[in-house]
C-alpha cells in the first residue's frame, strides 16, 4: 500500500497588505491531498481492498531566516511555526474499495486555512553571493498518521510479509511547499496618482558642517538663520524611476548687507540605499514582534530545512574569511551611473537679494528636481549586485533608504576670501510595492488536461480584497463616512395604476 500526501495551497503567494503589524493576521488556505494505492499481490492472485485508518493529519507553516557573510559567519533564527490538525475527534477510515483493479489512486482533500501573521517579514534572498542562496523562507509541511486495516487475514500480500518487521501505526510526510509572502499597499488613491508629500523642517544651526576656518564666527551665525524646508514623498514604489524633491529656502532674519553677501552656489542629492546584517535576532525587533523563544530556536530545535553549512558550523568547522563580528553592513547610491546628482544654481548664487520689500522676505526660494533612479543595478561586492530592494525588516536583516541633501553655502567677507560652508541633511524614504490592479471581475477558465480531465481554474482568491480592508479588527464592518448619502426624494406617482370605483364614475361623468 502507497499512501502519498501532497499540500495544494489556493495560492503560493500570500499578500501582506499594510505596514508590519502584530495585531494584523492573513489567510493562507487550499487542502492536502491524500492519495492510496493497492499493494502488488503476491503471484498476481487478486489484488485486496485496501483500507486504513488516519488518526492524525497536521500542517504546518514555518518560516526562518539564514543569512551568511564574511564577517558575522552563519546564522539561523525560526520566525513562526504554526501547526493545525486536520483529523478532529475520531479517526477517519479510508478505503479504495470498488477500485482495486483501477490503474488510478483513490483521493482525498483535506481543507486547511492557516492564520498567518501580519508582522512577518517578507521572502527574500540575501547574504554573502559565495554561498548558496540565503535569506527569509516560508512553506508548508505536513504530516498523517495511520493504521493499515486488513480485511481478510488469509490473503497473502507483501503488507502481510513484512507485517511482523513493521509497526502497526505508520507516518507519511508530505514534500515540502513553499509560499511567497509579499508585503503590499494600496496605489494613492489622489487625482494626481502620487504618494502625498512630507515636509521636513531642518535644524540649520545643527546640521551645518562645523568646519571652521578662522576665527570669525560670523558665517555660522548667518547661515543658521536661513529656514530650510525639504518635501519628499511619504513613500516610493518599486516600480518609479524618479523621486520628486522640493528645496524650499527663505532668509527673513537676515539683514540686507548679510544677504547681500551670502550666495547659495549648488546643491547635491543622493538615494542611499543601507543594507545590515546580524548573527543575532535584532532586539528591537524581538521587543516589537513574538519571535518564538531560545527554546524553540536552533540549535535546541534545528530548522526543517536548513543550509548546508549548518552542518559545517555544527562541528566548528566553518570559519569566516574576516574577524568575526556581530553585524556588517553595506551602503550605496541609487542614483543611475551616469548621475552625478549634482545641481548648480543659475546666477551669482545671491538668491535672497532679489528685492527690499518687506513683505517678499516672507516668500520662498523653491528649487523643484526630479531625482532619476537607477533601473538596473550597475555595481557588484560581496553581497552581489546592488539590486534595489523594498524598505524592509527581519531579525538577521534589515533595509532602509534615505535621501542625502547637501547645500552649497558662501559668505563673502570684505578683502577675504569667501568662507564656504556646507549644510548636510538626510531624509527619511519609504520604498514599497503597490498591490497590481484587480481584473474588473472574478471569472473561471476551463482547460483539458493530458489526461483528458477538465480543470476549473478561478481567480476569485486574487480578486478578493483583504479581510483588513473590509472589517475592523472588533469585527464590525467598515464604513467609508467620506461618501455621502444620496437625497432623499418623495416617491414618485406611478404612471399607470388600477382605477378607484368612484374616480372611474367621476371621470365617466365628466366625459358627458
Amino acid at each position: 500500500m502507497v499512501v502519498v500526501l501532497d499540500i495544494r495551497p489556493f495560492s503560493d503567494t500570500l499578500f501582506m497588505y499594510g505596514e508590519a503589524s502584530s495585531l494584523s493576521a492573513f489567510s493562507l488556505a487550499g487542502h492536502v491531498n491524500i492519495s492510496i494505492a493497492s499493494p502488488k499481490s503476491f503471484l498476481n492472485r487478486s489484488k485486496p481492498a485496501t483500507r486504513l485508518l488516519l488518526r492524525s493529519l497536521v500542517i504546518t507553516f514555518e518560516g526562518q531566516s539564514e543569512v551568511i557573510t564574511p564577517v558575522t559567519g552563519y546564522a539561523p533564527v525560526r520566525l513562526c511555526s504554526m501547526s493545525q490538525e486536520l483529523v478532529r475527534g475520531d479517526p477517519i477510515e479510508l478505503s479504495n474499495e470498488g477500485l482495486e483493479y483501477s490503474t488510478s489512486t483513490c483521493s482525498w482533500n483535506a481543507v486547511f486555512d492557516i492564520r498567518v501573521p501580519g508582522w512577518l517579514p517578507v521572502t527574500s534572498t540575501y547574504g554573502d553571493a559565495d554561498f548558496e542562496e540565503t535569506g527569509t523562507r516560508y512553506a508548508l509541511c505536513a504530516t498523517a498518521t495511520y493504521v493499515h486495516l486488513e480485511d481478510d487475514p488469509s490473503s497473502f500480500s507483501w503488507l502481510n510479509f513484512c507485517a511482523p518487521l513493521c509497526s502497526r501505526s505508520r507516518t507519511v510526510d508530505a514534500p515540502q511547499c513553499p509560499v511567497t509572502l509579499r508585503r503590499v499597499i494600496e496605489p494613492p488613491t489622489g487625482p494626481s496618482g502620487s504618494f502625498p508629500l512630507a515636509m521636513y523642517v531642518v535644524d540649520t544651526q545643527k546640521e551645518l558642517d562645523d568646519t571652521r576656518e578662522g576665527p570669525s564666527t560670523t558665517p555660522f551665525d548667518v547661515l543658521g538663520k536661513i529656514e530650510v524646508v525639504a518635501c519628499t514623498p511619504t513613500a516610493v514604489s518599486m516600480g518609479e524611476t524618479s523621486l520628486p524633491f522640493t528645496l524650499r529656502l527663505r532668509a527673513k532674519d537676515l539683514t540686507h548687507s548679510e544677504r547681500e553677501c551670502l550666495r547659495l552656489t549648488e546643491f547635491s542629492v543622493d538615494i542611499k540605499q543601507v543594507e545590515v546584517y546580524r548573527n543575532t535576532t535584532s532586539e528591537d525587533y524581538a521587543g516589537g514582534f513574538p519571535i518564538p523563544s531560545q527554546r524553540h530556536q536552533p540549535p535546541n530545535e534545528p530548522l526543517r530545512s536548513h543550509h548546508p553549512v549548518h552542518t559545517l558550523c555544527s562541528v566548528d568547522a566553518f570559519q569566516t574569511a574576516q574577524s568575526p563580528r556581530s553585524s556588517v553592513g553595506r551602503s550605496f547610491s541609487l542614483l543611475p551611473e551616469n548621475s552625478s546628482g549634482r545641481y548648480v544654481i543659475g546666477g551669482d548664487g545671491r538668491i535672497f537679494t532679489n528685492t527690499n520689500d518687506p513683505g517678499s522676505l516672507l516668500e520662498w526660494y523653491i528649487l523643484d528636481v526630479d531625482i532619476p533612479i537607477a533601473i538596473e543595478p550597475y555595481a557588484v561586492d560581496w553581497a552581489g549586485p546592488c539590486v534595489r530592494r523594498m524598505t524592509e525588516s527581519s531579525p538577521l536583516f534589515s533595509v532602509r533608504h534615505t535621501l542625502s541633501v547637501s547645500i552649497q553655502c558662501a559668505y563673502d567677507l570684505p578683502e577675504k576670501e569667501p568662507v564656504c560652508r556646507r549644510l548636510h541633511f538626510f531624509l527619511p524614504l519609504q520604498q514599497v510595492c503597490l498591490l497590481s490592479p484587480r481584473p474588473p471581475s472574478a471569472g473561471y477558465h476551463i482547460s483539458d488536461t493530458s489526461s483528458g480531465e477538465t480543470q476549473l481554474e478561478t481567480s476569485f482568491a486574487q480578486s478578493l480584497p483583504a479581510y483588513s480592508q473590509l472589517f475592523h479588527q472588533n469585527g464590525e464592518r467598515k464604513i467609508d463616512f467620506s461618501i455621502p448619502l444620496p437625497l432623499y426624494r418623495p416617491p414618485s406617482i406611478p404612471v399607470s395604476q388600477s382605477p378607484d370605483p368612484s374616480t372611474g364614475s367621476q371621470k365617466d361623468d365628466s366625459s358627458n
